[in-house]
């Protein structure tokens, strides 16, 4: 099979390089200087929700208005959709006392010195405001009076809740080959009052009561301080330095166009949706929130999509990491600008910032710098060295948050800073990633879920403004990174791919999210209208990306890793043969187990080469990918080192070390690019209980042409020698002789005797000793081997009985396992059985034994 052409990878200087940069910055101040000299006379409506007060029939004692914007929710007894324009407040409500009633207000006032006259169903109608609402995603019952000890229950309690439905959405998802992260996004959604909240609001309520919310939010921010830690951690400053004049490009076109949008879209925006807010932080949020680039969720796609050696995912996460870099940045001058009521604090907040980031790279880097030596000393982080980062990224994002910028932004210019060693980075990565990512990062998401009301997009014009900021959003960021990777040289198609990865919003965009909605900058209906915004970009990645690339052009073939691993005639010491062997250990430890077999049936004639390759999954956390290409390294180490054993014995071998979500399918595009005769494998005891196997073992029986054998054992190696015998159940079916040339080769080649156990008489049609008699001559034939034969009863334990002793069980399959799987005894022998078993199936390809002809009778055994 020929190699696939490579891409060519494009690059981007000079003039090109410059008129691009002048056209992107022209396209971005137009799009500013319109926003913000239309918007800067214009004001939001004014801030009327609350609780209500009345004496009017029809809006009952009290009442409840929720506001976003113009869009004024009525509950409370009394319920209605209102619009505020011009400051009326007007629409139909449906009474407290029954029936219909138009309603016309006039508000005067806003927050707590709101007030509200005006007209009822023709009849005066006044009301006062009571009392705020509560914040959002917090419950308004009144809280309860607990004990410490009873608080922290039920904080465990909603933990617990959290943790489970984060794993089962998640799960869920990645079925879906969309990532987990998300699916734990949409779990933290469906528990609060979209889906919980609406279908049993008693649950919600008992699971996040309002003195509960507060606490799992502190843990949240927490949580969210370490995982932008490891964001940082995980950019690596000398991959992007690489492709830094192309990616910069990319990545700032990708963010410049979107945000012009962001800042344009927002005039119709702030009139209809913004809280009682200055227009200026306003349109700067919605710039960001267009703007994002999930630099996590990324580097998983291109890791699992195998891009990262490819020109198209290697500039895809060179300029994600840029554009992290920028969207934190850009968050920062955000807040700092939200934060403040003048221009000179504002600028006063930018200087200490920059000040802050500077301290950071030329003190903060060069100290870590040498702090980090002693690692190297002594090769594992101590508790000292865990506790000084520890501390280190909470006085960072301290002092960020009094700086008067978003404090997770000192959290992650700390872990961009810190040293960038392999055997560092991943011992820290995984201190803290585990705990981090399984238990806070969910309680981030149901905190953005409690917030989060999809049911009040209540009325068409809701959902109309909901699909033009999806559009925006796609339509920039999308077009954005298109139109750089196209000025840049790249075709329309590779292009498209880069659109289409630099559209994932993902964590990153809820984060933004939380924020504006944190500092009051944007509304609860808009909040939940970007987060609808960021799941529809993040969900629609890889399905665009398969779109557009169905053939996986812009993916790296697994089999190119193996070709690169083949020997040339020039640089091998030994001949190369053309058939081979292919070892897949699910467990890096059983390889040597496998290896014991592979051996003598690669001294077998014909001789096979062994094809060692281990299959690493990538990590399903949102980091960690420097952390997946630090394992890759050791696992190669350790292969070469058997594969050096391997070729000093005069048996031909080659190992790879690669990543793969979908193993088992990977090993049969291996076998089918080689002259493999047989693929090895390990399975778990019992092998997947005695179904029909799944999983990678069950795929690669499933759908390799070659014969699979599946090894199964309790102890770390078989022994093969003459008081250990090799043990056939044999039946004359295909799967049997298949295993009983594989018995023949081993015991021929390691002295262990050979036994052939059938089935005994009642137990089948025909005479089995002739078929086992027959079956002897053919070994002796073809392998030298004299073999010994018994008969034993199927029932009652039988084969087990007759096996002991043995020092390796070599079992041929069911002729019915693929509707039976194992059957009973072959399951019980997984279960049971002291000796490993080494469980064949034939393939489509001839055997050495037995034609498949039909003419041979099968007995019992190979129906068992």
């Amino acid at each position: 099979m020929a190699a696939d052409p490579p891409e060519k990878s494009k690059n981007l200087s000079g003039a090109r390089l410059v008129i691009g940069y002048v056209g992107v910055a022209a396209f971005l101040a137009v799009a500013l200087v319109v926003s913000l000299s239309l918007g800067h006379g214009r004001h939001a409506a004014p801030a009327i929700a609350g609780f209500y007060k009345s004496s009017n029939a029809c809006l009952g004692d009290s009442f409840k208005l929720a506001q976003s914007g113009e869009f004024v929710d009525l509950s409370g007894g009394v319920t209605g959709k209102l619009r505020l324009q011009s400051g009326h407040l007007t629409g139909t409500v449906n009474c407290a006392s029954g029936g219909t009633a138009p309603v016309d207000l006039t508000v005067t006032g806003s927050a707590a010195t709101a007030s509200l006259a005006g007209t009822v169903g023709g009849s005066q109608a006044t009301a006062k405001f009571d009392t705020p609402l509560p914040a959002p995603g917090v419950s308004a019952k009144e809280i309860p009076k607990r004990s410490s000890e009873e608080t922290f229950g039920r904080l465990m309690l909603a933990i617990a809740a959290v943790l489970l439905a984060a794993r089962l959405v998640g799960a869920a998802t990645n079925r879906l080959s969309q990532p987990r992260v998300m699916g734990e996004v949409l779990a933290g959604i469906l528990l609060g009052p979209t889906l919980l909240g609406a279908i049993w609001p008693e649950a919600q309520a008992y699971l996040f009561p309002a003195d509960i919310v507060p606490l799992l939010s502190a843990a949240a921010q927490i949580g969210l301080a370490f995982y932008l830690f490891l964001v940082g951690m995980e950019i690596d400053p000398q991959v992007v330095r690489q492709r830094l004049g192309q990616a910069a490009f990319l990545s700032n076109t990708s963010v410049a166009f979107p945000l012009a949008l962001g800042f344009l879209v927002a005039l119709p925006v702030y009139r209809l949706l913004a809280p009682h807010v200055r227009y200026a932080p306003f349109a700067l949020f919605m710039g960001v929130a267009m703007s994002i680039t999930a630099f996590p969720v990324l580097a998983r796609i291109l890791t699992e999509r195998r891009m990262l050696r490819r020109p198209v995912g290697a500039l895809a996460m060179t300029g994600a990491a840029v554009d992290d870099v920028t969207a934190w940045t850009l968050l920062a001058l955000a807040t700092a600008i939200a934060g403040t009521g003048n221009v000179g604090h504002a600028v006063q907040v930018v200087v200490l910032a920059t000040v802050f980031v500077l301290a950071l790279l030329l003190i903060g880097r060069p100290v870590l710098a040498r702090f980090s030596q002693a690692y190297d000393e002594v090769s594992q982080v101590s508790v000292v060295w865990l506790c000084g980062i520890f501390v280190c990224v909470l006085l960072a994002a301290y002092t960020a948050q009094s700086i008067g910028i978003a404090s997770i932004f000192g959290a992650f210019m700390f872990g961009l800073i810190m040293p960038r060693r392999a055997g560092l980075t991943d011992a820290v990565g995984r201190t803290f990633e585990t705990f981090v990512v399984l238990v806070l990062l969910p309680l981030f998401f149901v905190v953005t879920g409690l917030k989060t009301h999809v049911n009040s997009l209540n009325r068409p014009e809701l959902w109309v403004l909901t699909l033009v900021l999806i559009a925006v959003a796609i339509f920039g960021k999308f077009f954005g990174a298109a139109a750089a990777a196209r000025w840049g040289g790249f075709s329309w198609r590779e292009s498209a791919a880069l659109g289409a990865l630099m559209n994932t919003r993902g964590l990153t965009e809820l984060i933004v999210l939380n924020i504006a909605l944190d500092l009051g900058v944007i509304s609860t209906l808009l909040f939940t209208m970007l987060v609808v915004m960021a799941l529809v970009t993040t969900f629609m990645a890889g399905p665009l990306l398969r779109l557009i690339d169905p053939k996986g052009m812009f993916s790296e073939p697994i089999e190119e890793e193996l070709r690169r691993a083949r020997v040339t005639e020039e640089q091998a010491v030994i001949t190369v043969p053309t058939k081979s062997i292919l070892l897949a250990p699910q467990d890096p430890d059983n390889l040597d187990a496998l290896l014991t077999l592979a051996e003598p049936l690669a001294q077998a004639l014909p001789p096979r080469e062994i094809i060692m390759v281990q299959v690493v999954a990538p990590e399903r956390f949102v980091t960690g990918t420097m952390r997946d290409e630090a394992e890759l390294n050791d696992l190669s180490e350790e292969l070469a080192e058997r594969r050096d054993r391997l070729i000093a014995k005069g048996i031909a071998a080659r190992s790879v070390a690669l990543q793969s979500i979908i193993p088992g399918q990977d090993y049969v595009r291996l076998a089918n690019e080689e002259e493999v005769d047989l693929i090895m494998l390990d399975g778990r005891r019992p092998l997947l209980g005695g179904g029909v196997p799944r999983g990678s073992v069950g795929q690669v029986l499933d759908q390799a042409e070659c014969d699979v054998a599946v090894l199964v054992e309790r102890q770390d190696t078989p022994t093969l020698d003459a008081d250990h015998p090799v043990m056939t159940p044999f039946g004359g079916g295909d799967h049997d002789w298949a295993a009983l040339e594989l018995a023949a080769w081993i015991s021929s080649a390691t002295g262990a005797p050979l036994k052939l156990l059938g089935a005994a008489s009642g137990n089948g049609e025909g005479d089995a000793s002739s078929v086992l008699q027959s079956a002897s001559l053919v070994v002796q034939q073809l392998a030298g081997v004299t073999t010994e034969s018994a008969l034993v009863d199927l029932r009652n334990g039988g084969i087990l009985a007759a096996t002991e002793g043995a020092g390796l069980l070599v079992v041929g399959l069911s002729d019915r396992w693929r509707s039976e799987g194992l059957g009973p005894v072959r399951a019980e022998i997984a279960k049971s059985a002291d000796a490993p078993t080494l469980f064949v199936r034939r393939g489509t390809r001839p055997g050495a034994l037995a034609p498949r002809s039909g003419d041979v009778s099968r007995f019992a055994w190979s129906r068992a």
